[in-house]
C-alpha cells in the first residue's frame, strides 16, 4: 500500500512550523532536515519509502516552505537547531534518527553536537565542511534579488536554480524557483549561516554513530572524506548516478536503502 504523506502545523514559541509526516507513530523516528531553497516536499518520494519501517517527520526550516521565520538577528544554524529541538519537544519526541542534505545537514549537525539526548544516530549528506573558496562564493549564489518591473528577476532566478544541475528535470526546477521566490532573503540568509557555522567543532563534539555521504557530483563531495576523519562514529557510503545537490529525490531508492540500513529498527 502508499503511504500517504501528511501534512500539519506545530505550535511553537517563534511561529507556526510547517512538517510533513508518514508511517506509524510507534515506529522509530527519523527527523529528515531539507536543503535551502527547499522544503520538506523534497522528501515526499523518500518518505514514502521508508514509511512502513518509520515514523517520519520532515519540518519545514524557519522561513522556508509554509514555516514562520525567525527574526533576522536569531537566523543562524544553532538558532535553526534550537527551533528543531523545540518541535521535537512539541512533538512528544524524546530520542530520534536524524538526516539532514547541505543546509540541514549543517542544522542536523549543529542539533547532534549540542542536543546528544535528542539524537540516536545521524546521517549527512553533502556536509557543510567548507573550504574557504566555497564560504566566500555561496553567499552570492544565493543572493536576494528583488522584484524588478519587467520580470526579469525571474529569469535571473531560473537560470541561477537550473545551474545546480542542468540536467534536473524542468519540474524540478521550477518547484526549487518557486522555493526561493517564496523564502524570498530567508534563502541567501540561510547561506551566509551555513558559512559562518562552527561545523568543524560540531564534528568533533558528535558521539553516536553518524553516516556521511554525497552524490558522486555533488559540489560537496569533496568534503566526505575529511568529515569521516572527524567524527568519532563515522561510516562512509558511495551513491552512484552522477547526482549533484538532487540526490534524495532523484536517487531516492538508493538514499533510502543506505538510510533504512543505518537507521536500524533494532533500538535499545
Amino acid at each position: 500500500m502508499t503511504s500517504t504523506v501528511r501534512r500539519a502545523y506545530a505550535d511553537l514559541s517563534g511561529g507556526q512550523m510547517h512538517y510533513r509526516s508518514a508511517g506509524a507513530t510507534s515506529a522509530p523516528v527519523v527527523v529528515l532536515l531539507h536543503q535551502s531553497p527547499s522544503h520538506s516536499v523534497m522528501y515526499e518520494t523518500l518518505m514514502t519509502a521508508l514509511a512502513d519501517r518509520f515514523y517520519l517527520l520532515a519540518p519545514d526550516t524557519p522561513g522556508f516552505g509554509n514555516s514562520d521565520p525567525l527574526s533576522d538577528s536569531d537566523a543562524d544554524i544553532p538558532a535553526f537547531a534550537n527551533a528543531m529541538a523545540e518541535f521535537l519537544g512539541v512533538m512528544g519526541i524524546d530520542r530520534c534518527h536524524l538526516f539532514g542534505h547541505h543546509t540541514g545537514a549543517a542544522i542536523a549537525a549543529e542539533l547532534a553536537a549540542t542536543r546528544a539526548d535528542l539524537v540516536r544516530s545521524l546521517a549527512m549528506s553533502g556536509p557543510t565542511l567548507l573550504t574557504e573558496a566555497q564560504k566566500l562564493a555561496l553567499p552570492d549564489q544565493a543572493r536576494y534579488l528583488p522584484p524588478v518591473a519587467d520580470g526579469s528577476h525571474l529569469l535571473s532566478i531560473w537560470q541561477r536554480i537550473r545551474a545546480k544541475d542542468e540536467g534536473a528535470p524542468l519540474s524540478l526546477v521550477q518547484r526549487e524557483v518557486v522555493s526561493a521566490l517564496d523564502c524570498g532573503e530567508a534563502y541567501g540568509a540561510s547561506y551566509l549561516a551555513v558559512t559562518r557555522h562552527d561545523f568543524e567543532g560540531c564534528l568533533a563534539a558528535i558521539r553516536c554513530p553518524a553516516l556521511v555521504f554525497a552524490g558522486d557530483c555533488d559540489p560537496l563531495y569533496d568534503a566526505v572524506a575529511p568529515t569521516l576523519a572527524r567524527l568519532a562514529k563515522g561510516e562512509g557510503a558511495e551513491l552512484s548516478g552522477g547526482e549533484r545537490t538532487y540526490v534524495c529525490e532523484r536517487q531516492s531508492e538508493q538514499v533510502a536503502s543506505l538510510l533504512g540500513k543505518f537507521f536500524s529498527p533494532g533500538e535499545s
